[in-house]
């Protein structure tokens, strides 16, 4: 029980909506691999394997962002700081990399249902634009803490 109250003394405690969405992709992620038809129903073999890398990049990511919030702020100050910025930075490069393939899913031909891809085509930019903000955020943390 003193493990719990030490994990929520640190980071965690103030971040939980940033755990959270690390672990909504982590699990998303290893949903993706596992399951052939979630995202999306996908026929050609490339895309798959460009989500299957996709949904690791997520993974490991989003890997990083949890470890990072819930070790010690006061023992691995730099683990917290870098971890947390570069794990952000990755979500939003793999977030990119799926809306690059929604936008490249129209000139190879037109999807199956619009709404659908409006919608994750929407989610997958929200992501992007979020984490992005979130990396630039703790970037400039970084930098006032340099000088």
């Amino acid at each position: 029980m003193n493990k719990i109250k030490g994990v929520l003394r640190n980071h965690l405690s103030e971040r939980p909506f940033d755990f959270y969405v690390a672990f909504l992709l982590f699990g998303s992620s290893i949903y993706s691999i596992v399951s052939d038809s979630w995202p999306e129903d996908i026929d050609n073999g490339v895309v798959s394997t460009l989500i299957g890398i996709i949904s690791i990049y997520f993974i490991v990511a989003s890997s990083v962002i949890m470890a990072s919030l819930a070790c010690r702020r006061q023992r691995w100050p730099v683990m917290t700081l870098m971890g947390e910025m570069y794990g952000w930075m990755f979500v939003a490069a793999a977030s990119i990399a799926s809306v690059l393939m929604y936008v490249g899913s129209v000139v190879g031909g037109a999807p199956s249902s619009w709404a659908v891809w409006a919608i994750m085509l929407f989610v997958w930019f929200g992501l992007f634009v979020a984490s992005g903000i979130r990396f630039l955020d703790l970037f400039n943390i970084y930098r006032s803490l340099r000088k």
